[in-house]
């Protein structure tokens, strides 16, 4: 049987933590994609526009954001290189999606598309190396993925 060549996700929210990782933070997955800095070259008058105005210019950059991560093959050889993961409402992947979604938190509901809701056994066993991952969102992760997650080894470590 051939192994795999890139990492298998059925959690989006999920493989967005493991691009921060790899991406932003360890600078192993290829160029880093900055949307978020094309968008506020683009609209220098972020500051002065409606909010209705606002929404109506991210709405492509999220959709462009979204369907580049998504599309995003991870090279399974990366795999071992994560070990602990951060997930915060402050972190660039989230940024280069939506670069004013912290601006607009009542609209995008907190952030909430960004929550890990959940983790399927076939994603985990693709990381043997694993061991926390510290929640720091909004929104507190689920008991049953905590559980979850610690029935896998996995220290989980969520904060206020």
């Amino acid at each position: 049987m051939k192994e795999k060549e890139f990492l298998v996700f059925d959690n989006y929210p999920f493989k967005l933590a493991v691009i921060q990782l790899l991406m932003y933070e360890l600078e192993l997955l290829g160029s880093k994609y900055n949307g978020g800095d094309a968008y506020f070259e683009q609209y220098e008058d972020v500051a002065e526009v409606s909010d209705e105005e606002s929404i109506k210019r991210l709405m492509p950059y999220i959709e462009k954001g979204n369907t580049y991560f998504q599309e995003l093959k991870i090279p399974c050889s990366l795999a071992g290189k994560v070990t602990e993961l951060y997930v915060g409402d402050e972190l660039d992947v989230y940024f280069h999606i939506n670069p004013q979604w912290l601006d607009f938190e009542e609209y995008f509901d907190d952030g909430k598309d960004f929550d890990i809701v959940d983790i399927s056994e076939q994603e985990i066993k693709q990381f043997p190396n694993l061991k926390y991952i510290t929640f720091n969102m909004y929104h507190e992760p689920p008991k049953e993925l905590i559980e979850k997650l610690k029935g896998w080894g996995i220290e989980v470590n969520p904060q206020d």
